[in-house]
């Protein structure tokens, strides 16, 4: 399951085989920025080395490399325990160079 680009509303593959527009806000799903090779990092803004130029990366094209982009809820996952493995390493941090304390 994929997401709207412009409004983030959960896109099923029965619906992208249906329609073209979104249903919650009629953006273009057929466009670059719902796509799977989407890299804005890029010069190209395209991970597929033969895709064609698209000028225009908001509204719908009909580049044959689309692939529409699909939600990963294993990264919410990693992120928090980023967090939980970036407190512990500052816990650990301040232990080491707390000061003993007085009469010790």
């Amino acid at each position: 399951m994929g997401s709207c680009h412009y409004c983030k509303t959960a896109i099923s593959a029965e619906i992208l085989r249906r329609h073209r527009l979104c249903p919650q806000c009629g953006g273009d799903l057929h466009c670059c920025r719902n796509c799977e090779h989407f890299a804005p990092s890029l010069t190209s803004q395209c991970r597929e080395p033969e895709s064609p130029w698209v000028a225009d990366r908001d509204t719908q094209n009909d580049c044959s490399y689309f692939e529409f982009r699909r939600v990963r809820t294993e990264v919410a996952d990693v992120s928090e325990s980023t967090a939980t493995d970036a407190t512990q390493a500052k816990q650990a941090f301040e232990a080491l160079f707390r000061n003993p304390p007085r009469g010790e």
